[in-house]
């Protein structure tokens, strides 16, 4: 394992645009929370890349949600 997961890309959105975020704001909410999450990251896991688990459990700590209700189902 490289330390990257799948994250549920459908989720992430919803989360997101249920606190009315665009990715850029979430970017900047992230880091006004010293979260390290970029837009280019957030681009890359809506988009169903793989991501640092770092980045998901920083996701995770934003939403106030355990990092498994992120991860993308793969069975």
């Amino acid at each position: 394992m490289n330390g990257r997961v799948k994250l549920n890309t459908q989720r992430l959105k919803e989360l997101r645009r249920n606190m009315g975020l665009s990715q850029e704001k979430l970017a900047c909410a992230c880091q006004d929370k010293s979260l390290c999450v970029s837009i280019a990251t957030l681009k890359r896991a809506e988009c169903g890349l793989n991501v640092y688990h770092r980045t998901a459990r920083e996701l995770a700590l934003f939403y106030q949600i355990p990092v498994y209700d992120l991860l993308c189902d793969t069975l």
